[in-house]
């Protein structure tokens, strides 16, 4: 599978949010590697709990300051985002499913909310920040 790369069609136009958005690349790219290689999906999980925490708070902060009107939608996303990565954690952890499936899809899941929520869902928000950014 080829690594993902940044595009500069993935910019928010927020310095902070494309470098927070660039990790989440990362984080992409280094699931499929410990899938790949048997290394350790764990860490992954939890490097991407911390993510979405720090990731979800400063956009939703930054949305909230700017009068983003459609700020609660957003928020929802973001919850149903967190509730997903509780399941597929609790699914994981019990042992019930192989983890190069349960790896597989994870990977899977994540390019597409990075296609669907970073170019549909964080591009709807992009003229109010950085309007706000630049004031």
């Amino acid at each position: 599978m080829s690594k993902l790369e940044w595009s500069d069609s993935y910019s928010v136009g927020v310095p902070r949010l494309d470098a927070q958005h660039k990790v989440l690349i990362r984080i992409i790219n280094q699931l499929e590697e410990e899938r790949r290689t048997g290394g350790l999906i764990v860490a992954v999980f939890a490097e991407l709990r911390r993510y979405v925490k720090e990731h979800f708070r400063d956009e939703e902060v930054m949305l909230e300051a700017a009068g983003y009107a459609d700020l609660e939608e957003h928020k929802v996303g973001h919850r149903q985002f967190e509730e997903w990565l509780t399941s597929i954690e609790m699914v994981y952890n019990s042992g019930g499913a192989s983890a190069y499936y349960i790896a597989e899809s994870v990977h899977e899941f994540l390019k597409d909310w990075l296609i669907t929520h970073i170019l549909a869902k964080d591009m709807a928000y992009k003229e109010t920040l950085t309007a706000t950014v630049a004031r």
